[in-house]
């Protein structure tokens, strides 16, 4: 191909094509020209294999089906990079650029493109570039395995926490590698050719081991030693102590004598720690050894004692191997009646009929699922003896699913199921009588009342018609007998009240407290004005609850609270409620998982009680003050209680003598 005209204008050139043209030919590299202001080629020489072997018109074209270039996405792509990489470029400089191509039997080629300015348009913009092109694919191609070993390498130490060196004898340096630089803290790349200064590893080690590796190593070097070994301490720039361990090669010259020394430094400083702990550890464990044989007599004692013991039933050679407490719970009087070979055959042998089809379907599951098991079960004894057994344990599989042993602990329940067939056959009798118990008080309760009315009627008419009559003795005993007879149906009311409470009918709904209090206001209003009390109450929740019963609490602890008070003082009564905290439920022993609370309190003014009586007032009948100081039955607080628990609620007291009480309840928002 012949060089046009406007080669020789760049160059200033006439009548020298045939001198170019051989110039451009000779040249070992492959040669073309590019005028961006057109943006195709215009020139190229017949180092066409370079470029594998496309043929000059296939490499003129800018169609990139014809001439595939990998890495621009069109001729249209490659020329702008190349206008904006040249845009500001003086003439003759130079720039590089990569053209990854694909050659016609699918190789992907690399070439280097070595690029010269020679020419800009009248806008002084770049419009002609003389492009060297060098096939760099075998070179790519190393340098990336050698950037893999490399990184292979590094790795490696990186895994194994070393790196190596090297120190030709006599010179001022020593390579080390990346892994030293990482294990000294040191950054890398402030190092030329990873070349650190002889005498900077010594520097890390504690002064108090410098001389004795400063021995070991020169003795080596003297000694021509082919392989050497030793530990030592270092402390890197962080400031950090680490064991490293060294091992190091004498390399000779032809003369015998050392030229170069390369070695590692591996740091052993977790290695060293973990030594350190197995070694406590097989101390431990042979201490540990010797107290297990010393209780394996008392083992044994314990197994035949508390009637339990262990097994492993080896699935695949149907072997059971039980522990000696689990042979003589299954023999009974003779452990020597046991087979050699315990199979699952023997054990179901011994399970009670009644069960063996659920042991059975346990078994199964258990095998299926692969979970922990646990079942009780009767067995008969090799003397025919019934046991209750209770049996708990897991399953054994490899990794293909597949069960390979059943391991667990049976213990003997027999006289616990005894227990509780006799606690069972108590509480029954303890519901009866209670039962009998809470239908007497309702009875009595309500068939005492018509009597205790005619007395009151009867009383009262004595004292109405004969009053003029009767002395002062007699007026006296008649009025004691109406206050008894009066007192005696307000006790009588109460205890019909509780009675009716302990048959936990009670219908729940969705209560606001907030009204339940204005109504119990509503009916103590005289009694407030009476005392002139101060009552204070917070915003209060909605709850699922018996609303006749939550008016009747309420009434109790308020009513209380206006009748306990200081002499010559109005009673200051504050009612308040907030949701309870998950540790308060936990202290208490509530369920705060499943369940949320409010914690509403009753406090006073008033005269108080010593805290050893918190629990007794609760009591039903219970009193701490005589009627002549404070009227009452007893009942009231033993009412509220009782509607307390019905809601699944807890209430208690606090209080100091003369400082007021505290009423606190603790009640579920739902009842479900």
């Amino acid at each position: 191909m012949d060089v046009p005209n406007h080669f020789f204008e760049v160059f200033n050139t006439d009548n020298q094509s045939d001198f170019l043209n051989g110039f451009l030919e000779a040249i070992p590299s492959f040669v073309y020209l590019l005028n961006l202001t057109d943006k195709k080629a215009v020139y190229l020489n017949a180092k066409t294999e370079i470029v594998a072997n496309y043929s000059p018109e296939e490499l003129l074209t800018t169609d990139l089906s014809v001439f595939p270039i990998e890495n621009f996405s069109s001729s249209e792509h490659l020329f702008q990079y190349l206008q904006k990489t040249f845009e500001d470029v003086a003439i003759n400089a130079s720039e590089s650029f990569i053209l990854k191509i694909v050659s016609k039997s699918g190789k992907n080629i690399t070439i280097n493109n070595k690029c010269t300015l020679i020419k800009k348009d009248v806008s002084n913009h770049p419009s002609m570039l003389l492009v060297l092109a060098d096939d760099i694919t075998i070179e790519n191609e190393l340098l990336e395995k050698t950037k893999q070993v490399q990184n292979q390498s590094n790795e490696t130490e990186r895994l194994f926490n070393y790196g190596s060196w090297e120190w030709k004898v006599n010179n001022d340096y020593v390579i080390w590698s990346n892994g030293l630089f990482e294990i000294f803290g040191y950054d890398q790349a402030a190092y030329e050719s990873s070349q650190m200064p002889y005498g900077t590893y010594q520097k890390h080690i504690p002064e108090e081991d410098v001389q004795r590796v400063r021995e070991l190593s020169l003795n080596a070097i003297k000694e021509k030693k082919t392989i050497y070994e030793y530990e030592h301490e270092i402390i890197d720039l962080k400031g950090n102590r680490k064991q490293i361990a060294v091992r190091g090669r004498c390399f000779l010259d032809d003369k015998g004598e050392v030229m170069r020394v390369i070695g590692t430094s591996q740091d052993i400083t977790e290695i060293k720690q973990i030594k350190g702990e197995l070694e406590t550890k097989v101390e431990e464990l042979s201490v540990a050894y010797e107290e297990l044989k010393k209780n394996k007599d008392l083992f044994k004692e314990a197994e035949a004692l508390m009637s339990y013991g262990s097994f492993e039933w080896d699935v695949n050679k149907d072997e059971i191997q039980w522990s000696d407490g689990l042979k003589k719970l299954y023999s009974g009087s003779d452990i020597s009646r046991l087979p050699v070979k315990i199979n699952i055959e023997f054990y179901y042998a011994r399970v009670h009929d009644d069960d063996i089809a659920n042991v059975k379907k346990v078994i199964q599951e258990a095998a299926e699922q692969k979970q922990p098991y646990a079942f009780e079960h009767k067995i008969v004894d090799l003397d025919g003896v019934e046991k209750y057994v209770q049996t708990k344990g897991w399953v054994s599989s490899d990794e293909a699913g597949k069960v390979l042993k059943f391991i667990g602990n049976t213990v003997e329940v027999t006289e616990l199921k005894a227990y509780e067939k006799e606690l069972e056959r108590k509480l029954e009798e303890l519901n009866h009588s209670n039962q009998e118990l809470e239908q007497f008080a309702y009875v009595a309760s309500h068939d005492l009342k018509e009597p205790l009315r005619k007395i009151t009627a009867f009383g009262d008419r004595l004292n109405q018609k004969y009053k003029q009559q009767l002395d002062d003795d007699a007026s006296f005993y008649l009025t004691r007998m109406i206050d008894s007879a009066n007192r005696m149906e307000v006790l009588m009311e109460n205890l019909l009240s509780y009675s009716r409470l302990s048959r936990k009918l009670v219908a729940f709904e969705q209560v606001d407290l907030n009204k339940t209090l204005e109504n119990v206001l509503s009916d103590l209003e005289l009694k407030v004005g009476e005392t002139n009390a101060q009552i204070h109450v917070g915003t209060m929740p909605t709850l699922e609850a018996s609303a006749p019963k939550m008016q009747q609490l309420f009434q109790n602890l308020i009513s209380n609270a206006l009748k306990f008070v200081k002499a010559n003082h109005s009673p200051n009564i504050w009612v308040d409620a907030k949701e309870a905290t998950k540790a308060e439920l936990s202290k208490l022993g509530l369920d705060y998982k499943n369940k949320r609370y409010y914690k509403i309190t009753v406090k006073d003014s008033g005269i108080g009680f010593e805290p050893e009586y918190a629990e007794r007032i609760f009591v039903i009948f219970q009193r701490l003050h005589g009627r002549s100081e404070f009227e009452g039955t007893g009942l009231g607080l033993a009412i509220c209680k009782k509607i307390v628990e019905n809601h699944q609620g807890i209430i208690y007291a606090e209080s100091e003598l003369g400082a007021g009480a505290t009423f606190i309840m603790y009640l579920p928002i739902r009842q479900a």
